[in-house]
């Protein structure tokens, strides 16, 4: 392997890390990832099965040409697959659609930001993209591909002319940061 091979390999497995401590953390106490009772030291083989959804994400984007709706099936097939892989360690058994999106999106836009894939179709929807445009979606609880779906078509309108990528990216600042 070459060593630009080897700088790939760490920036996506780092990159990887950072989207899922983000995704992961929901701050909810309502709602957490984890099902009671699951700590920290015990979670290595989910987040292999996370990692392995990461894998697979960042091969087909970085083919290219991923539609809306393929990017939204693939939100929900992630979150119906890692629900089937993890059920009993998940919070009512379930990896619910807000955090799958969080997760899919954020690993999308550092992927795109450090030049490994094109532009992502959607931006990810947390808080403080919520705030910022000002819409009704809780990604932290949220299980409802259509109340996704209708929170992109929210985020459109505030992105006026600008793709939802490149909204956010020039939009987005850390709360400490405003």
């Amino acid at each position: 392997m070459s060593i630009k091979n080897d700088k790939k390999r760490f920036l996506r497995y780092e990159l990887g890390l950072l989207s899922l401590n983000a995704a992961l953390s929901t701050r909810n106490g309502e709602a957490p990832v984890y099902a009671k009772g699951v700590g920290c030291h015990q979670r290595t083989k989910e987040k292999k099965v996370f990692r392995g959804f990461l894998e697979k994400l960042e091969h087909i984007y970085a083919k290219g040409n991923v539609t809306e709706k393929q990017h939204i099936e693939f939100i929900q097939k992630t979150a119906d697959d890692i629900s089937e892989a993890l059920g009993n360690k998940l919070h009512n058994g379930r990896f619910r659609i807000g955090v799958a999106q969080k997760l899919i999106n954020l690993h999308l836009k550092y992927l795109w930001a450090t030049g490994h894939i094109g532009e992502p179709p959607h931006c990810p929807i947390d808080g403080i993209v919520r705030d910022k445009a000002k819409i009704s979606y809780d990604w932290t609880t949220s299980d409802s591909i259509k109340a996704y779906a209708q929170a992109v078509q929210d985020l459109k309108k505030v992105a006026s002319t600008r793709t939802l990528s490149v909204w956010e990216l020039e939009e987005f600042r850390r709360r400490d940061e405003q």
